[in-house]
């Protein structure tokens, strides 16, 4: 009688909400998952008939559901108190921290990314342009001890090997991060480092050149924001979830900063208007854009080929150069080794999480 009643409970909270859906428009961005959502499928003979309109009927009434985020939210309660230690791609861990689950490589992907890797590192040689890679550790890997038991992950430190054997240089700042894992190096609820992270990055990066990084206490550290929450948070929608601390380290505040060749000049690396929204972590060189160059008063022009880890990272190297370039390839359609020569570039240094660069097509231009 039990499992009679909860089915007839279940059948019209559904009703309910396909009634209630009838009634609401359609929404088209989700701001806590970070993705654009389903919109209606069209019916035509080919989708019918192949399986794709019903697959995306699935994600359309899915995603479209009334009060979907609420529906996510108790899911991860419900999921957490009965003892799940993973949900939606995200690992349950100790301390708080939620971590993205990454199995297994693209090893083809990663075979042609370092392959165009070594050819532009081979094109720097050739021009006498130092060039270092900084492949990221996540924090699956170095907080690997907060995992749930038997966590299956992917072995982030074959990529890094297999880099060094088609003879990329790197600057491997796996022992760095391990050393500093007692400390705030990750966010609890994004996929990202903190700007602490990224600082005993730099360091690492500073002392591969021959050079040594300023001590830390001689940054200026600003707290941004302590409410939040990321990424990772966003697949899950956990109410219970920490709040996170964004923090900023500098010498200097005042840079001009140009992006997209002068679509936006603005003289601050740090865009406070992301505080104001979800995506916090933004605030760091304004997102994600196509070219970034950033003016300072040190000597030379360093160009840095990016995913969003390098926003937060770049806010170390700026006062240390003349200019700073980042280019992201996911936007950039130019040819990066004429951005190099056109712009005087005297350094590159090629900087991605391990995931990202294992899987992002746009890396195989970078020789371009």
């Amino acid at each position: 009688m039990r499992n009679v009643t909860t089915t007839i409970l279940f059948c019209l909270l559904l009703l309910a909400g396909v009634a209630a859906h009838l009634f609401l428009p359609d929404r088209v961005y989700s701001e806590n998952e970070k993705r654009t959502l389903q919109q209606t499928p069209a019916a035509t003979r080919e989708t019918v008939f192949s399986g794709q309109f019903g697959r995306e009927m699935e994600s359309y009434l899915a995603d479209q559901f009334p009060g979907r985020d609420n529906w996510v939210a108790a899911k991860t309660i419900y999921e957490r108190l009965s003892g799940k230690r993973e949900s939606g791609g995200v690992y349950y861990a100790d301390d708080g921290y939620l971590m993205d689950i990454y199995r297994s490589w693209n090893g083809r992907q990663t075979t042609t990314n370092v392959t165009s890797l070594k050819a532009l590192q081979d094109a720097m040689d050739k021009a006498g342009i130092p060039m270092l890679t900084m492949l990221v550790p996540t924090a699956s890997c170095v907080l690997s001890d907060k995992l749930p038991p038997y966590a299956q992950v992917a072995y982030e430190q074959s990529v890094l090997a297999y880099a060094e054997r088609r003879r990329i240089r790197l600057c491997d700042v796996s022992q760095t991060l391990t050393e500093h894992k007692d400390e705030y190096i990750y966010y609890k609820t994004d996929h990202h480092w903190t700007s602490l992270g990224a600082y005993y990055a730099y360091a690492a990066w500073m002392r591969d050149r021959g050079l040594t990084a300023a001590p830390l206490d001689e940054w200026t550290k600003e707290c941004l924001s302590d409410i939040f929450r990321g990424t990772t948070y966003n697949k899950v929608n956990d109410p219970l979830a920490a709040y996170d601390t964004i923090d900023a380290y500098y010498r200097g505040t005042v840079h001009t900063v140009n992006y997209n060749r002068g679509y936006y000049v603005t003289d601050t690396i740090y865009e406070r208007s992301w505080l104001e929204g979800r995506d916090q972590y933004a605030v760091f060189l304004n997102s994600n854009q196509e070219t970034t160059v950033i003016t300072g008063p040190g000597t030379g022009k360093l160009l840095i080929l990016k995913d969003s880890y390098a926003n937060c990272f770049a806010q170390f190297t700026v006062d240390d150069f003349a200019e700073t370039h980042l280019i992201d390839m996911r936007f950039f359609r130019g040819s990066v080794q004429k951005y190099i020569s056109e712009n005087g570039i005297t350094e590159v240094l090629v900087l991605y999480n391990i995931p990202n660069f294992t899987s992002d097509t746009a890396v195989a231009r970078c020789n371009k």
